[in-house]
């Protein structure tokens, strides 16, 4: 059994508070405990009845989801590959490329709630593995040293994975019991926080935050424990009620008490009390240089430049603008992107680059990792731009405005480099953030900025839909919260064009990963301002959002016929009615919002001697 336990790590704040952490302590361990007793009863069983095995599993479950907060933040590399993992092999390039195959808890449903004899003793194996794996935790937690800021975080944390996930089904994706998981959740993060009455009696002003932190829990719990169906439950509703309140209280309560925050580089700014606005998201956690932000505004404002300058482009005749045009989303509206070169083959669709930074792999593919390394690519692609970042340099400096932004931009005067380049252009398409559409309104307390009907189209979305689960609230991506340091890839059995039985022939994933699970496997983007992104998929077969619900409703490929072995995307009609599919489609144009995102340059500096050949900027 492999373990991640030696590397992964905590900050130990010894010299800070610990009071409640060490209260809770026990409860932790002793959940831990039992959630290794039941799964102990399914290794005790003599042979595979779906029944007992269901009872066994579910309260394993249960007392793992109670902790479940812990052992995401303690030990996040094993929450993911062992003992709660999603059912997709994973590719982690940081870990000399292995493929990790489903584990743990989602395994082990699948097996129970859709297998059968046959697989009884893979179950074994598997629950076994998750038992030693929980047995090494139990040991690990009796020790490590906590202290009480990281723990309000943690809960912050588990908040926010309830909205991004429980609620959309990423973990039960089998038995559809998330809403009900999302309350043994809550009830763990309760049953902690109730440690903090400590903090409550001392300081009169914690006992606002604590009190009314005890009320929020309690009827929250109630709504849960009421409305488990999973297809009907109101997610929204929940979230702005209870969700949004809870965490505001919870950060008042850190700030009342006087406890530190732990300061840990990471996506999410867990000391702003609005969890899901743009303010909460820190957009250095995915930067290459986290610290580096004296100069971001200038190198943003320069990289503006570059992005609309044709100059970069080996004949001086395609911008980046040219297939990320503001007015359509930053996409082009064509099927596949327009290509300058003569290698034809591999063009795919343009992706939108609003709220590009919120991800930790870019293109379909993913074959880049750092929105740097997405502009070399661009730059020196043969089909695309035709030329080098040292050839766009060497241009750029005969452009003595050019010089100055660049040395204005840059700390250490380094002037016109390859690097600036890419790290200018990288900070401008960070700026590319939305946030502010109606659904988000709604999100932050304007209830009537959103339709019944797109109300209904989210939690279909969420739920019975089960979009959700790979297109994760609030960003509608494929970057897995509330860490965002994974990005998904699904096999979705997209055809070479619509109406046609054949799968596209682009092999997506496997061409930058070798790894045969991966063929025609392609990155999820964001559903955001997927109104103005048209046309759909990595070859741009669908032309509206009705005729991708519609392929989904289906069950993508495999649903409508093709045969691939690897598809993830479910492959059984999703049985939505046409008010639901309706729903959908206003829900995904309730997303929409470019403000303050679409403006070009008034002008471009001047180049000496080079002409832009053709269009404009």
């Amino acid at each position: 059994m492999v373990s991640f336990i030696a590397s992964t790590g905590v900050s130990l704040y010894k010299r800070f508070p610990n009071e409640a952490s060490e209260l809770y302590r026990p409860y932790m361990l002793e959940e831990m405990s039992k959630c290794n007793e039941h799964l102990s009863l399914i290794l005790k069983e003599k042979s595979f009845s779906q029944r007992r095995l269901k009872w066994h599993y579910i309260n394993a479950r249960k007392h793992y989801k109670h902790i479940e907060f812990i052992v995401e933040y303690i030990s996040p590399k094993e929450a993911k590959y062992y003992v709660n993992g999603p059912l997709v092999p994973k590719y982690d390039p940081d870990m000399g490329g292995d493929v990790f195959h489903p584990n743990g808890f989602q395994k082990i449903e699948e097996i129970i709630y859709e297998g059968d004899a046959n697989q009884f003793q893979l179950l074994k194996k598997l629950t076994s593995d998750l038992k030693d794996q929980l047995i090494n935790l139990n040991n690990y937690y009796r020790t490590i040293e906590l202290n009480d800021g990281q723990l309000l975080e943690m809960m912050q944390l588990q908040l926010f994975r309830i909205a991004t996930m429980s609620f959309n089904g990423y973990d039960a994706t089998i038995s559809l019991e998330g809403i009900k998981e999302a309350g043994w959740s809550l009830e763990g993060v309760n049953k902690a926080f109730t440690y903090f009455n400590i903090y409550a009696e001392r300081e009169p002003s914690v006992m606002h935050p604590f009190q009314r932190s005890v009320t929020l829990f309690k009827t929250a719990q109630k709504q849960l424990d009421a409305h488990t169906d999973f297809n009907s439950f109101d997610r929204l509703g929940f979230i702005v009620r209870y969700i949004n309140p809870l965490n505001e209280n919870i950060v008042k309560l850190h700030n009342s008490a006087h406890l530190p925050w732990s300061g840990r580089k990471q996506a999410l700014k867990l000391n702003n009390s609005s969890l899901f606005s743009r303010r909460n998201f820190n957009l250095q956690y995915f930067s290459i240089y986290y610290d580096d932000t004296l100069y971001n505004a200038k190198q943003a404002a320069l990289g503006k430049l570059l992005f609309f300058d044709q100059r970069l482009s080996g004949g001086n005749n395609m911008s980046c603008a040219t297939c990320h045009n503001p007015e359509k989303g930053f996409t082009d509206g064509r099927n596949v992107t327009i290509t300058t070169g003569v290698i034809k083959d591999n063009i795919r669709n343009t992706p939108s680059l609003l709220d590009v930074a919120f991800q930790k792999a870019f293109f379909y593919d993913g074959r880049a990792y750092q929105l740097e390394q997405q502009v070399f690519d661009v730059v020196h692609n043969k089909n695309e731009m035709q030329s080098t970042l040292d050839e766009a340099v060497n241009k750029l400096n005969k452009s003595a405005e050019y010089r100055m932004l660049f040395d204005n931009a840059f700390e250490d005067n380094s002037g016109i480099t390859a690097y600036n380049i890419q790290k200018a252009i990288s900070e401008y398409e960070k700026t590319l953030v939305t946030f502010n559409s109606p659904f988000d309104k709604y999100i932050q307390g304007d209830l009537t900025s959103l339709s019944k009907e797109a109300i209904d189209g989210y939690n279909l979305f969420a739920g019975k839909a089960l979009c959700g689960s790979c297109h994760f609230f609030p960003v509608f991506n494929g970057a897995v919260p509330p860490f965002y340091n994974d990005s998904e890839f699904e096999v979705l059995g997209v055809p070479v064009s619509a109406g046609v039985k054949e799968i596209d022939p682009d092999k997506g994933r496997f061409n930058v990963t070798g790894v045969k699970e991966f063929m025609y496997a392609f990155k999820t983007p964001t559903v955001r301002n997927s109104a103005l992104t048209a046309p759909y998929m990595h070859n741009g077969i669908y032309n509206t959002l009705e005729d991708v619900v519609d392929f989904y409703h289906k069950g993508g490929g495999a649903g409508m016929g093709l045969a691939i072995e690897n598809q993830t995307l479910p492959f059984d009609s999703l049985d939505l009615n046409a008010y639901e599919k309706k729903a959908i489609v206003s829900f995904l144009q309730a997303l929409t919002d470019t403000s303050g995102v679409v403006s070009r340059p008034q002008s471009l500096p001047e180049v000496k001697e080079i002409i832009i050949k053709a269009g404009d900027y």
